[in-house]
């Protein structure tokens, strides 16, 4: 086992020896804002999970190759809940995806992990043999540490030269034709309307998330793009869900659609937001449905509040009807979702 600070050993020195030595090791780091996972099998970086951060099954919907609903599907093949390769395995083997299709979504998804863990200064790293049952697998058609490290450097070093805040509102300033933009750059124009937050434009297309950020802010230095004069006020939604997939395919999903959305890590939390935030709207999955909903609603900012269960049967008892509560069924298309919350009001 190795333990150490970040800073007294270098993570990409790390995977370089494990690489070279062809080993199996699960490295975790935890950082102030964040813990990362990276899966080393036969010196290949396996999958890399960032907490907050995005899985496997996520990218498969950002990358339009899999619904929402059938990453829920699949996930309820699974024993015990993994959005990671074994989700990917999972759709390979139905024929949902193909090598091709899987290995760019696994890798875009493991560049973006890597250089977030390779931005963190502070942290402590440890590097240990992996347990008897791996919770991730070897998928084929990987490329090797090496590769995969320098390109994350480099996107590393592109990301650090600027980027726009997550909440800037972009619109179309300049002619794009009179200027050699890179098809990724491109991609993002498509999605800018002048009214979208630049984390909806990211949502929204099939690149890292942190890379879209520095393509608008390349775009906006050369004139193409400009801040919105007016910045449109995208109703606040809080997301408590004990799913990491539902939590994340909820983000995406909204966020894409013009809602703030908001990760709460426990019930804790969600209550300190309601007590200091505009919240429009909360959307609940997850066990101790009527607790959550009870303590929710005892804060003045709750009583009120839109509340929806996200069950796979619809919840039952007075509880359901006293606390005003809405369901939606799971699992839940983005069509479904939508409708559901076309209750809440956007400001003109």
């Amino acid at each position: 086992m190795i333990r150490a600070r970040l800073g007294e050993i270098e993570l990409g020195d790390l995977l370089r020896t494990l690489e070279g030595g062809r080993k199996n090791a699960v490295i975790n780091i935890t950082c102030p804002k964040l813990k990362g996972r990276i899966h080393i099998r036969e010196g290949k970086i396996a999958y890399i999970q960032t907490q907050p951060g995005p899985h496997l099954g996520e990218y498969l919907v950002r990358f339009d190759y899999l619904t929402l609903e059938q990453v829920q599907a699949l996930v309820k093949y699974q024993q015990q809940e993994n959005p990671g390769t074994p989700l990917g395995l999972l759709a390979l083997q139905q024929s949902l995806v193909t090598n091709d299709e899987l290995n760019e979504v696994l890798h875009a998804q493991i560049l973006e992990g890597l250089a977030t863990l390779l931005a963190q200064q502070e942290g402590e790293l440890v590097a240990e043999p992996p347990p008897v049952e791996a919770s991730q697998v070897l998928l084929p058609g990987l490329s090797d540490a090496s590769t995969m490290l320098m390109e994350a450097l480099r996107r590393l070093d592109e990301w650090m030269r600027g980027k726009v805040e997550p909440e800037t509102v972009l619109q179309l300033a300049g002619d794009p034709t009179r200027h050699a933009l890179s098809p990724d750059a491109w991609t993002v124009l498509e999605a800018i309307d002048g009214v979208k937050r630049a984390r909806s434009v990211a949502l929204a297309c099939d690149l890292p998330e942190e890379q879209v950020y520095h393509l608008l802010y390349e775009l906006k230095s050369r004139g193409i793009l400009a801040e919105a004069e007016v910045r449109p006020q995208d109703p606040l939604l809080l997301v408590l869900a004990d799913s990491d997939l539902i939590r994340r395919l909820l983000l995406v999903t909204l966020e894409r659609q013009r809602y703030r959305v908001m990760l709460p890590p426990d019930l804790e939390a969600a209550r300190r937001i309601l007590e200091h935030n505009r919240v429009q709207g909360v959307l609940l999955e997850g066990t101790d449905l009527a607790v959550k909903v009870r303590q929710l609603r005892a804060l003045p900012n709750g009583r009120y509040l839109p509340i929806w269960l996200i069950t796979e049967q619809p919840p039952r008892g007075f509880w359901v009807k006293n606390a005003r509560v809405a369901y939606i069924p799971k699992p839940f298309g983005e069509e479904e979702l939508l409708a559901a919350l076309a209750v809440i009001k956007r400001p003109v």
